[in-house]
């Protein structure tokens, strides 16, 4: 496929407009319809946080996070509402530090105007860094968090030599114009066919945690033995993994179909689980901001549940059915297309706030079962390695799905955490269990609400 970017998607491309107070810079494709969906519990932020061998040094973190925050101008901005479009105000001040106490990924709101998108806590040994999906993805913020630790050891005298990790930011370079990009606009191909809606999926049920808590349930697993399982059934770990959640679905739809009364609303058949894809290894291209899709696999629930080898191996091939470049292609076509759209373009924001929430609804979450996203494995410069201990993943809390989890892996150890607003941890379990009968050994902490 021709991934070569027209002169008219190139323009489209640019977020920066403006010279000198009147700078502004346009929220990615992705971004555009957050502000109008977001709540109090429905943040939109996720977390990447760091354990080191030490209790951090404050004054030496102060200073590296004041010098990297320079460096990635385009996270130092406020959000603006405008008359048709939602836009990023760039300020000269530059975030605090701040102490990590209580939930992750709650107490941000899109209201407090003077708010940055992203914040940078600190607790004991653990650095955390909870940006807002608005303003970047999971590579912008682990690429945003390798160069933070990097900068902290080069402070307390570490000196580390990343120049041979891939995606890195060097401090001393100005921010490259790429950096800034949309680049879903930039890959746009207007005669990919459009992409056709799923009907709504099966969804928990499950009564909510109370407004303030969030839950996160961590699973720590060697890679080898789960490297090693994977290469019996012929598949990856991330399929072993969504195979998994899958199972997990099956068991708690079946339980609660057994609970519905004979003329009571039976849950919906189909299940489906968010398994998002970054894009970049299609698409060359540094861009910072947002630049991930999804696959989506599913399956009927009334044909039964399958044993895991069938499972995992159906699995295996819709995934890469699902999460192919021609795939993604056809969702940049739908979610960038529209942006294009006159009527779109010219259409009053408080019109398109009201439009927004019933499509995220119906065309975003209202078709996804779970999610389950995988960074995979976190390279550092090799001076750090045995400084890090452990490097975690939290998602970003949803109220139709409830519950979903993310996976990273340092060290030769897979840190899955399911992240969750629901009082039920049913689906944890069974997730777990199921794992746990493939013969792996499992270690499961509760990180508390």
């Amino acid at each position: 496929m021709n991934n070569s970017p027209s002169r008219k998607n190139l323009k489209h491309s640019i977020t920066k407009f403006g010279k000198g107070a009147a700078i502004y810079w346009t929220l990615d494709n992705a971004a555009i319809i957050m502000p109008a969906v977001s709540s109090e519990r429905r943040t939109f932020l996720f977390r990447l946080s760091a354990s080191l061998d030490h209790p951090i040094v404050f004054s030496a973190m102060n200073r590296a996070f004041k010098r990297v925050c320079r460096r990635f101008p385009y996270f130092l901005v406020h959000l603006r509402r405008g008359f048709f479009w939602y836009y990023l105000q760039p300020v000269t001040q530059l975030p605090e530090l701040e102490p990590d106490f209580g939930p992750a990924n709650i107490g941000m709101s899109l209201k407090d105007k003077n708010r940055f998108l992203f914040r940078v806590r600190l607790r004991g040994n653990r650095i955390a860094c909870e940006f807002s999906h608005i303003l970047t993805d999971g590579t912008g913020a682990m690429i945003f968090l390798r160069t933070l630790v990097t900068a902290y050891f080069n402070e307390l005298g570490v000196k580390a030599e990343p120049d041979s990790l891939p995606e890195w930011i060097n401090l001393d370079e100005e921010p490259f114009q790429e950096e800034y990009e949309d680049a879903y606009q930039r890959f746009y191909k207007s005669s990919i066919p459009k992409v056709k809606n799923k009907p709504l999926a099966y969804h928990i049920k499950s009564e909510l945690l109370p407004p303030g808590q969030y839950r996160v349930i961590c699973g720590m697993i060697p890679v080898a033995e789960l490297s090693l399982k994977a290469k019996t059934f012929g598949v990856s770990i991330n399929d072993i993994l969504v195979a998994a959640y899958f199972s997990a679905l099956y068991k708690l739809r079946k339980s609660e179909l057994s609970k519905t009364p004979v003329l009571g609303k039976k849950p919906k058949p189909l299940l489906s689980v968010e398994v998002p894809i970054n894009l970049r290894k299609f698409y060359k291209t540094r861009t910072m901001r947002n630049f991930t899709l999804f696959a989506l696999p599913s399956m009927d629930a009334r044909f039964g549940e399958m044993d895991f080898e069938k499972l995992v191996k159906r699995v295996h091939y819709l995934m890469r059915l699902k999460g192919d470049e021609a795939s993604m292609a056809i969702q940049i076509q739908r979610n960038a297309g529209s942006t294009r759209n006159l009527l779109v373009r010219m259409t009053p924001l408080v019109i398109k706030d009201f439009f927004a929430r019933i499509l995220f609804n119906r065309l975003g979450e209202g078709m996804m079962s779970g999610l389950i996203s995988n960074i995979g494995p976190v390279s550092l410069p090799k001076e750090l390695e045995s400084h890090v201990k452990r490097i975690d993943f939290i998602g970003a809390p949803s109220t139709i799905m409830k519950t979903g989890a993310s996976a990273i892996s340092w060290n030769g150890m897979l840190y899955i955490s399911f992240h969750s607003l629901a009082k039920s941890t049913e689906l944890e379990k069974l997730f777990f269990r199921c794992l746990a009968s493939l013969g792996l050994h499992i270690k499961v902490e509760n990180k508390g609400e």
